[in-house]
């Protein structure tokens, strides 16, 4: 298993923070970490990308925690995280087939951020929230299953959600991006999509939502169709259905 793909929705921005703070700490908390700035492929208890540096985990396994450091890069393939991945200002994130069983959480990221399967097709596991909030770079979460939330908040590239299966909710809330698209995600809770501001084009297209789809103040108006509410899809997204 690997990243954790589709996390339900929350119904309002209070309810997302609420949930990135609930989600899995860390297993390992105290677990002295082993600095990385290379390839590593064996078992460690927690994992430090200093400032400037690449880290790739290939097939590692990780009892703790990922820090990641200011302008540093940190690529994953077939790895098992049992702790958080998290980091602020970091260079570049890319964690591929990778169980995380705590949160991922990244913040002013400046360049691609991907979470998922290489070439689509694997399931990965996020055991918490995947929380990215003020980062630079494009986004793309896909094929993950996801036990909590899909928090997207304030991003500034383009962003897309495909093919996740999510616990809770769905948020796309005060993004400034080219297009955000949102396909094909089933989620047990709610999605809401507020507030973003979009050049090209907003999708919405064949979600199944547990809860509510609620789309609320976005310019542009969102398209698409085929999306499934045990709820309401309410405000902008009452004719995506």
């Amino acid at each position: 298993m690997k990243v954790l793909r589709r996390s339900a929705l929350v119904a309002s921005a209070a309810l997302a923070v609420a949930g990135a703070s609930v989600a899995g700490a860390a297993p390992s908390q105290a677990a002295v970490p082993v600095v990385c700035t290379t390839t590593m492929t064996g078992t460690y208890p927690a994992i430090d990308v200093p400032a400037g540096a690449t880290c790739t985990l290939d097939g590692a396994t990780v009892k703790g925690n990922v820090k990641v450091g200011i302008g540093s890069t940190l690529l994953t393939k077939g790895a098992d995280i049992k702790g958080n991945t998290m980091g602020k200002l970091a260079a570049r994130v890319e964690i591929l087939d990778t169980n995380v069983w705590g949160q991922i959480h990244f913040t002013r990221t400046a360049g691609p951020i991907t979470i998922g399967v290489a070439g689509c097709k694997v399931d990965p596991v996020a055991g918490g929230n995947i929380n990215l909030q003020n980062n630079f770079g494009p986004i793309a979460i896909c094929q993950m299953t996801v036990r909590n939330n899909i928090i997207l908040h304030n991003n500034h590239k383009s962003i897309g959600v495909f093919d996740n299966r999510v616990g809770n909710n769905i948020q796309a809330i005060g993004n400034h991006s080219n297009a955000i698209r949102l396909r094909n995600n089933v989620m047990r809770g709610n999605l809401l999509v507020h507030s973003n501001v979009v050049a090209k084009q907003l999708q919405i297209q064949d979600n199944t939502i547990g809860g509510n789809g609620n789309c609320l103040g976005n310019v542009i108006a969102p398209v698409g169709s085929g999306n499934t509410a045990g709820g309401a899809l309410a405000g902008q997204c009452s004719g995506l259905g």
